[in-house]
C-alpha cells in the first residue's frame, strides 16, 4: 500500500531524488562522499552530503573502510574504479 501511494505522490508532485558519489584525494586517502538531492517539481527541497568511507592503498592494493556498516560497498567500488580508469 505504502508503496503505490509513493509512486501516485512521485508521479503528481514530480519528485527526483539523485544519489552521487564524490572521491576527494587528501594525503594520500581518497574520502569517499554520498550526495543525494530531492528536487520536486525541479526545484531543490532537500540537499545532503554524507561521509561514507575512505579509500586507501596498502601492499598496491586498494582497500575501502566503510565509515559505517552501509551495504553500498559494490555500488562505491564500482563508481571508483571507472573514475580511476578515465584518468
Amino acid at each position: 500500500m505504502d508503496k503505490e501511494i509513493k509512486k501516485i505522490f512521485d508521479y503528481i508532485f514530480n519528485f527526483n531524488t539523485t544519489n552521487e558519489y564524490l572521491f576527494h584525494k587528501l594525503y594520500g586517502f581518497t574520502f569517499v562522499f554520498r550526495r543525494d538531492i530531492t528536487t520536486l517539481n525541479d526545484k531543490v527541497t532537500s540537499a545532503e552530503i554524507l561521509p561514507v568511507g575512505i579509500i586507501y592503498e596498502e601492499n598496491d592494493e586498494f582497500c575501502y573502510a566503510p565509515l559505517y556498516g552501509n551495504d553500498e560497498i559494490d555500488e562505491i567500488i564500482q563508481e571508483f574504479v571507472e573514475k580511476e580508469l578515465s584518468r
